[in-house]
């Protein structure tokens, strides 16, 4: 049983197709684990808590209750003028503003990273909420400090003390090899 010659070119074809997928596919896995490169930890947006809603009724509450006693009390005393003055008292009460949730928008927090090591005479930290690139800290009292606004979620990161990559001893750490810092 011979086959014909397009069947063999063909077959030839997909079979070269094949290898070429999966050689690739190899390839981006082999860079992957030997360039040292984490995944991303997505940040997962924190909703605001109920208590600053119930505040903020309670605030009205209070509010209204307060307008209320005054308006009793200037009844009482039969000053008729009092109108203008509940008015300019109203537009100076400013509206609260949006809460996060309402606007949409996950506000980013001040996170404050330190190490520790008197000796060192540069160090700087890099995560995923630096694209992994080095942010210097400063030294002062010999603790090394920087402040970074991150949005809420979990991120890797590692510090680079005089060249080499260190862990920070007080965190957890990542299936990737490096720190995790998890923001409220």
């Amino acid at each position: 049983m011979t086959k014909s010659k397009k069947f063999w070119a063909a077959s030839a074809f997909v079979s070269l197709a094949v290898m070429v997928f999966a050689g690739y596919s190899i390839y981006g896995r082999m860079t992957l684990h030997f360039s040292g490169d984490t995944i991303e930890v997505r940040p997962v947006p924190v909703p605001v808590p109920q208590e600053e809603e119930e505040d903020t009724a309670a605030k009205e509450a209070a509010a209204a209750k307060e307008e209320k006693k005054d308006r009793e009390e200037e009844a009482k005393a039969g000053k008729a003028a009092a109108a203008p003055a509940k008015a300019v008292r109203q537009n100076s009460v400013r509206p609260p503003e949006p809460a996060a949730a309402e606007t949409g928008k996950t506000r980013a927090v001040k996170t404050t990273f330190e190490y520790k090591d008197a000796a060192a005479r540069s160090v700087l930290i890099a995560g995923s909420f630096t694209s992994w690139k080095d942010k210097k800290m400063t030294k002062k009292d010999g603790v090394w400090k920087t402040d970074v606004y991150i949005l809420p979620g979990t991120y890797p990161y590692h510090f680079t003390v005089d060249g080499k990559k260190k862990l920070d001893p007080g965190k957890p750490k990542a299936p990737t090899g490096d720190s995790l810092v998890q923001v409220n």
